[in-house]
């Protein structure tokens, strides 16, 4: 007796398996339904570290798949490639690479840096702008002797360079410039933002000061970049870039 009862039990416990409209359900003792969903077997999402090798697996594999392909730019740092939702596979939607930016120094939203440090930055970390020539000069003016005075306001910051053995010439900063870090993909050109400069006598502080807009510029730029590296594609609506 003992025997069946367990058996009894154990018979009443396990979940039944149902099949209701080609789908499949697990039906628990006290009732709870829990759809089985089948796995689907599909390719890996490839992960890529530059825009070319995105670029290259699109025309040579993706298109020849499963077009239309689109791309998407969710951030400064990563595409995304994938196709449409397949009805076979459950509306399984496959996500075939994405790319993401390496070896990006970067840049921070407000940097504080010694002289000698931020001039070494600035040749390392930093694309050319017009801005550029200032704030080198500025910094070579200001490690080879110049001295740092405020004035009340706290907004300017003037040093005081030596001109020649004995002549000093007083000179107040340019409050804000204009740089471009290497913050995205280095295979296109870097987006410029807007610094403040902050200057005391240990150091200088490059304060970001455009409100984070250079990341949609960058999103803009690689995808401008997409378009015309996929032209082909593009135009007959076998690829599709978005933001």
């Amino acid at each position: 007796m003992l025997k069946e009862f367990i058996a009894h039990i154990q018979e009443t416990t396990r979940p039944q398996i149902i099949e209701i409209a080609e789908s499949t359900f697990s039906i628990s003792a006290n009732g709870d339904a829990k759809e089985i969903r089948p796995a689907i077997d599909h390719p890996d999402t490839l992960s890529l570290h530059s825009l070319d090798a995105l670029v290259k697996m699109v025309q040579t594999e993706a298109v020849i798949l499963a077009a239309p392909i689109y791309i998407n730019i969710p951030d400064h740092l990563t595409v995304r490639c994938f196709g449409q939702p397949n009805p076979d596979a459950r509306y399984f939607r496959q996500f075939y690479y994405e790319s993401k930016a390496v070896d990006v120094p970067g840049w921070d939203e407000k940097v504080t840096m010694s002289f000698d440090e931020m001039q070494i930055a600035l040749r390392t970390r930093f694309q050319q702008t017009q801005d550029m020539p200032y704030v080198q000069k500025l910094l070579s003016e200001i490690s080879t002797g110049a001295k740092v005075t405020f004035n009340d306001s706290g907004v300017a910051t003037t040093i005081v360079t030596k001109k020649g053995i004995d002549l000093q010439a007083n000179e107040t900063i340019k409050p804000i410039v204009t740089l471009r870090p290497y913050r995205t993909f280095q295979e296109v050109d870097q987006p410029e933002s807007v610094f403040l400069i902050r200057i005391n006598d240990r150091g200088i502080t490059f304060v970001e000061a455009d409100g984070g807009m250079w990341k949609l510029k960058a999103r803009e730029t690689v995808k401008a970049f997409l378009e015309a590296a996929l032209a082909e594609e593009v135009a007959v609506g076998q690829v599709i870039v978005a933001l």
